[in-house]
């Protein structure tokens, strides 16, 4: 196999590298995510995080979210950066050091954290924490459709998925008002 091209960094690449949009996303060990064209290998954007970047890009594009890399970083925290220019969507603690890739599973990002062994999933479009769960090492989740399937260091628990059920509450009837008190003649 011939290499047409060859993708620069400043320290070392680790994390699995993520392809979508005409880019290759990777992690690497000086604390950046790299966005190259998929074409020629020009650097399109980097993004600094507070530390290694093990974790393997994951990007999604959903009906309630734009295109966007989400990757975590060994400073504890996870990203969603804009796929098409880098800029921070937002980012989020994951309550300790990511060193795996994260998941995406509907419109929801699960990572799991390597300090305390816990699992969280965000909302992809607002960042919004959805999902805590007490075991995780590297990979957070994998779905067959039906159950989330959780990894820890050696177990792995099925999930059945939350399902939001929309309705109406029942009616609160006010009280009656209390009638007013009886005048009493004057003295």
């Amino acid at each position: 196999m011939n290499s047409s091209f060859f993708f620069a960094a400043s320290g070392a690449f680790y994390s699995t590298p993520a392809l979508a949009f005409g880019r290759v996303y990777a992690g690497n060990n000086d604390g950046r995510v790299y966005s190259y064209d998929q074409a020629d290998g020009t650097l399109a954007w980097t993004h600094s995080t507070g530390g290694y970047v093990y974790s393997g890009p994951t990007v999604a594009n959903t009906s309630h979210s734009p295109p966007t890399v989400f990757v975590g970083s060994f400073d504890g925290n996870v990203y969603a950066l804009d796929a098409k220019d880098g800029s921070v969507r937002w980012s989020r603690s994951a309550g300790g050091q990511v060193v795996g890739s994260l998941s995406a599973i509907g419109d929801t990002v699960y990572v799991a954290e390597f300090t305390n062994n816990t699992t969280s999933g965000f909302m992809m479009r607002s960042g919004r924490k959805v999902f805590h769960y007490g075991r995780g090492t590297y990979s957070p989740v994998i779905s067959d459709g039906r159950h989330i399937y959780l990894t820890g260091y050696s177990s792995i628990t099925a999930l059945e998925p939350y399902k939001f059920k929309r309705g109406v509450a029942p009616a609160i009837v006010a009280p009656k008002p209390k009638p007013p008190p009886k005048k009493r003649p004057n003295r």
